[in-house]
Parts: C-alpha cells; structure tokens; sequence
C-alpha cells in the first residue's frame, strides 16, 4: 500500500523529497488514527520530540523506479518516478491524500513538520 500512495504522490506533485513524503504519509496515518482507530500504513516511525524518520520509508522507496533530479541553480533535489506507468488510488484513499495535500500545499518545511509532530496522536505513531 504505501508504496502505491508513495507512487501517486510523486506523480501528482511531479516529484517530492523524501521528507515531504514521509510528513504527508505521517499525515495521511494520524488522519487514520483519529477517524479509525489505526493507522493506514505499516510505517516504523521514529519519533523525537522535533521530528521523526522511518528506516521502512527508505528501503520502499529504494525499490521504486525513481530519478533524484536537483533544480538548476541548485537547492534541494526531488525524487520523480522514471517510469510513464499511470498511478490512481481507490476512491476513499485518494480523497484522503488528495485533503492532506490541500492541507500541506504552500506550507514551509518546518510549518509542515509542526503539523505533524504537534499533532495529539504524534505519540501514537
């Protein structure tokens, strides 16, 4: 599953870093958490009291067909699928990564990771 949504980001932003990835999936989880009960992913989240990491983050996205391209000029880099293959979610999980997107659009780097870490079920992840 994650490497699917991981997939449908990429190619709905045209590129992410990982640590847009990983903010927008820890999003995705605590959404899960407070409507369901449980997280959507299967994420090992190794959580601080300032950020967090995933080992299993890494190694999904070490088995996904993607380019790191950096900007001209250049700044950070993004990672973007190589492949042309279309990507689509089922309905209820799109709509759900499709709200968190609209949610994290425009913020900075450490606004979105606020968002995540100041979250009340940050613990729970």
């Amino acid at each position: 599953m994650e490497e699917k949504i991981i997939k449908y980001l990429l190619r709905r932003c045209g590129g992410l870093h990982p640590f847009h990835i990983s903010r927008i999936l820890a999003l995705l989880d605590l959404k899960h958490l407070k409507e369901k009960g449980e997280k959507l992913t299967q994420l090992d989240y190794q959580r601080t009291p300032y950020a967090f990491y995933s080992n299993r983050l890494t190694e999904i996205i070490s088995n996904i067909d993607v380019e790191k391209v950096k900007p001209e000029g250049g700044g950070v880099g993004k990672l973007v699928l190589k492949t042309e293959e279309d990507v689509d979610l089922p309905g209820e999980l799109k709509n759900d990564v499709e709200e968190v997107l609209e949610k994290v659009c425009g913020l900075s780097d450490d606004e979105l990771n606020r968002m995540v870490i100041d979250d009340p079920l940050y613990d729970r992840l």
